[in-house]
């Protein structure tokens, strides 16, 4: 005997999908963050380290910005969508999927005084190494964030 599932709500549907399709280009994001620009950033001498610093700050800025605030809309969205729709099934997955696309931009804005501190020459090792497990951090959540997403969306009919 096959269960028949209730209709699925499309703008829901749509919504989660945002949210999964964010969460990866995120995860991406982070990935090459965290195994190709601060390991090349950082490695090694710090000598002229403060420029590097200040010059990868303007580059990625922009990006991260956009990305941030599109992974922050989407979350908004599925909230939203998860809220009003009346379907039940999904709801936790889309709750963690949101939660963690929100907290990537918070873990970011916790560390840019030590991102600042950098560029501005006030150089430890402490400093850099809080920044790459932030950055690891920020990774760790954006994989949590595309498992929910990914769960959330199948959870549907």
């Amino acid at each position: 005997m096959t269960r028949r599932r209730p209709p699925t709500d499309p703008t829901l549907r749509a919504a989660r999908l945002t949210l999964l399709t964010t969460s990866a280009i995120t995860l991406g994001f982070q990935s090459i963050i965290s195994s190709v620009v601060y390991p090349q950033l950082f490695d090694g001498t710090s000598h002229g380290i403060a420029e590097r610093q200040a010059d990868h700050a303007r580059r990625i800025a922009p990006v991260a910005l956009t990305l941030y605030s599109s992974t922050l809309g989407a979350a908004a969205w599925a909230t939203y969508g998860s809220l009003t729709s009346g379907e039940r099934s999904g709801r936790l997955a889309t709750a963690v999927a949101c939660a963690s696309g929100i907290a990537g931009p918070l873990v970011t804005a916790g560390v840019l005084p030590l991102h600042a501190g950098i560029a501005q020459e006030q150089i430890t090792r402490p400093r850099i190494a809080a920044l790459m497990a932030s950055d690891r951090l920020r990774t760790g959540l954006a994989a949590v964030g595309v498992v929910a997403a990914a769960q959330a969306l199948s959870r549907q009919g």
